[in-house]
Formats: C-alpha cells, structure tokens, sequence
C-alpha cells in the first residue's frame, strides 16, 4: 500500500507540472500592464524587483524544503501561486501588482528544486533511481506543451479581454491545493541545499571572483549575454502591436518562441561540436545584437521572426554555458557554481531592463531596441576580449 501511495507521487508530478503551465495571460500581459496604466520603466521596474525577489528567497527556500520536506514546500508554492493569480486578478495599479508579484516569486523559489527532488527520492524509494532523467525529462517536456498550449489560447482570450486571461488560469491553479496535499513525502536521499551551503556559496563566491579567472569571466559573459538576451522579453507584445500582428496570434509566435528554443537547446551539442567553442561564444553575442538592430530597423507584420534569433540563443546556450563551466569545475563546489551563474545572470537581468523600459518611455520602443542591440555588440565585444585575454577561447 506505501509503494502504490508513493508511485503516485510520479505521475501527480506530470499533473503539477502540466497545471504549473496554465499561464494564459503570458502573451499578452505586458498589453494588460499597459491598460491599467503602466509605462515600460514600470513594467520592468515589476520585473526586475520580481527576479531580485526570487534570488533572494533562492536559498531560505531550499533550506525549507529540506529540513521540513518537499511536499509541505509544494503545498505553500501551490498557495502562493493561487493567491498571486487572484491578487493580479483584483489589482488595478502598480503597488497591487508588486504584491502579486511577491507572491508569485515565493511560489517558483517554493517549487525550485523541490519538486524535481521530491521525484528523485520517490524513485530512490522504489528502486528506479536510473529512470529519473527519462521521467523528469518527460515531465519537463509536457510543462513546456502546456505552455504552448495556454500561450495559444490566451492569445485568443485576451482579444476579447486581457483580464479574463488571468481569472482563466486561477482555477487549474487552484487545483494544485489538493494535488499537492495529496503528495507522499518520500525518504530524504537529495538534499537540495545541504547543512553550511550559505557558508560553501560565499566560499565558492570568492573562489569564482578571485582564483579562477577564466571561470569568473565565463560566468560574467554568461550574466552579460542572458540578462541582454532576456531583455527584450517585455517588449515583445508592444513590438507585435506596432508591427500590426492582430492580438489573436500573440500566443501562436509565443509558442513559436519555445519550439524554437527547445529545438536549438535539444541539438546544441552537435551545432557546438561543428563549430567550436570560441566561435560559439563570439556567435552568441553577434546573433543576440543583430537581432535587435534588424527589429529596430525593419518593422512589417512577420518582424517577430527576428525574434527567433533570440530564442535561439536563449535555447542555445544554456547547455553549452554550463557545459564550459563544468569542465572549469570541480565537483564538490560544481552545484555550487552553477548556483552562482544563475544569480549572476538575474541580476544582471534585473539591473538592465529598468533602464531599457525607462529609454522606451522617454523616446520609443524602436530606439530602446536600437540601444539595446548597440550596447549588446558594444559589452559584448569587451567580454569577448577579456575571454581571449584569459584564454577561454
């Protein structure tokens, strides 16, 4: 009776994960931002507060997962993702959005890692350990075909109206409550954040800062490259609509977005083993700068297709990143450093957008994006000197 109580912690994840993807306003909430009064420096300002938030939560929320257990740190991520729905729900004016999105960055800092390590300790439990990678990959694979999913149809939902693609999402979130109740907490094989980790993430901090300089720099490139890479995020849907792309079809390029980024991600490998890595470091940034140039100067209906360069990069390099970072680290401190990429990489997002959204404000979209694709190339080419000097590529 334990096994079958704990086998269906297996497919209970497929179900949360699949309901975790049920965001129908993603395609079009910039435009619901802008309708309840927000300029772009506002809109950023939101997400940059949002990514420091979750940084800052990454680590306190870990520590709870595994001293008090993977099933009660799901079950307050399922709350606070509910409550953060209903809060956007009900708000009006930037303040109200901010708590919303407070709420929101408890449940993802909730939900990292807890959910992939509740899995592991399940399939430690009953013996099937070797399985985890096909089964969290399979797992991973229907979040992003239920983000697809709901991209399309709140597309076509927020048409007819930007809030209802909010209040569409906050009953499939609200079944998470019970699903998650009705987890099975396993025996405790993976420790998400282990005993002195704050202590080990500063050591490792000074270790990537100060002794190794071709791993601080790669990990500086990686933080420059995602965090202007990312930037644009926000500026798509305003983009779209001063390109003339009706609101219906936001949702379909969204899901374009991600089919193209799974496709680059799932055959990195073999583009990078063609090519080499110091062209793919130097390519990354040329694809990611150009990109924004040729959306700022030719504006048409089937402009966003420029955006998949983007994605591209976006799919393409975070295993090809974090492979180089890997062969520059040593196991003991390799979760450790990958940590401190990711923190490194938000940051860098959270610091830049504010100031994007602030030059879309004053002068206009297209010359945020001319900006944008200019100071791209221009940090970009810096830290492409720097790789040489320190013998990356």
């Amino acid at each position: 009776m334990n096994t079958k109580k704990i086998e269906g912690n297996i497919w209970k994840s497929y179900i949360f994960q699949i309901l975790c993807g049920l965001f129908f306003s993603v395609p079009v909430m910039v435009l619901f931002w802008q309708d309840n009064g927000l300029s772009l420096m506002e809109i950023m300002i939101l997400q940059s507060l949002f990514s420091i938030t979750v940084v800052l939560l990454e680590v306190p929320t870990g520590y709870f997962a595994d001293v008090f257990g993977r099933r009660k740190a799901l079950i307050y991520a399922s709350f606070f993702s509910f409550f953060g729905f209903l809060i956007y729900g009900l708000s009006y004016n930037f303040y109200q959005f901010l708590i919303a999105e407070i709420f929101l960055a408890f449940a993802i800092s909730f939900t990292s890692g807890a959910d992939s390590a509740l899995l592991y300790d399940t399939l430690k439990d009953l013996k099937k350990e070797d399985l985890y990678k096909k089964i969290w990959g399979n797992i991973l694979s229907y979040g992003l075909v239920s983000i697809a999913f709901a991209s399309i149809i709140g597309g076509f939902v927020g048409k007819i109206d930007l809030r209802w693609t909010i209040y569409l999402s906050i009953p499939f979130l609200a079944l998470l409550i019970p699903l998650s109740f009705s987890l099975k907490e396993p025996k405790r094989h993976k420790t998400i954040f282990k005993e002195g980790y704050l202590f080990e993430l500063f050591k490792t901090i000074k270790y990537t800062i100060i002794k190794n300089r071709k791993l601080k720099w790669l990990i500086v490139y990686s933080g420059v490259l995602l965090g202007f890479n990312s930037a644009a995020l926000w500026f798509y849907q305003p983009y779209f609509k001063i390109s003339g792309l009706d609101i219906a079809y936001f949702g379909i390029v969204f899901a374009c977005f991600n089919v193209i980024a799974a496709i680059s991600s799932k055959y990195a490998h073999k583009i990078e083993a063609a090519v080499g890595q110091k062209f793919s470091l130097i390519s990354l940034v040329l694809i990611t700068g150009i990109s924004y140039l040729l959306m700022s100067n030719f504006i048409y209906i089937f402009s966003f297709s420029f955006a998949f360069l983007q994605q591209f990069v976006r799919g393409f390099s975070k295993p090809i990143i974090e492979d180089y970072i890997n062969k520059l680290t040593s196991s003991e401190i390799r979760a450790t450093v990958l940590s401190v990429q990711n923190m490194s990489s938000r940051f860098f997002y959270a610091a830049v957008i504010p100031i994007i959204g602030w030059i879309a404000d004053i002068y206009s979209l297209v010359q945020a994006l001319t900006i944008l694709g200019i100071t791209t190339l221009v940090f970009g080419t810096v830290m492409i000197i720097i790789l040489r000097k320190v013998r990356v590529i």
